[in-house]
């Protein structure tokens, strides 16, 4: 009886192991199509760059509060396409970059790594940030300005 008791927990043991194992494999989600959030946006001075990649959208948020001092959110979000909007895993960095006037060198402060957002269009297509956290997009809505192609290549052409 013990022996096959033993051999039971054994494999309620394996098979445990192997549920663990096939939940952190990464889950590949279809591209929208059409794909109304990829690309940048801009609110005053913040700007959101949205690229889809295999698992989802990659969403980076850049909002200085000076020449010197920039902070930014970076999340990894899924679509939801019956809700029509892409919501992060709850693991969103904010970090603090303070640039200095003397170098190209900046001094990066992670603030959190907990944070949590979910982005939507509205009904006029600006977009909206729902900061989980802070509530940081409060009141904010994005314009969209380009593809992040065309913001690549005109940052190429300004650097020469």
């Amino acid at each position: 009886m013990k022996k096959i008791l033993s051999v039971l927990m054994a494999i309620a043991l394996a098979l445990g192991c192997t549920a663990a194992l096939a939940e952190e494999e990464p889950v590949i989600q279809p591209a929208p199509d059409p794909d109304p959030f990829s690309g940048v946006w801009e609110c005053d001075r913040a700007t959101i760059e949205i690229v889809w990649e295999e698992e989802g959208y990659r969403v980076l948020v850049h909002w200085p509060s000076s020449a010197w001092e920039v902070t930014t959110w970076e999340y990894a979000c899924y679509y939801y396409e019956e809700e029509k909007r892409i919501v992060s895993t709850p693991f969103g960095i904010r970090t603090e970059l303070l640039f200095s006037d003397d170098s190209d060198e900046s001094v990066d402060t992670v603030v959190y790594d907990d944070g949590a957002a979910a982005f939507y269009l509205d009904e006029e297509g600006y977009l909206i940030w729902q900061d989980e956290k802070e509530d940081a997009g409060k009141d904010m809505r994005f314009e969209y300005v380009c593809t992040i192609e065309e913001m690549l290549a005109a940052e190429a052409e300004a650097d020469g």
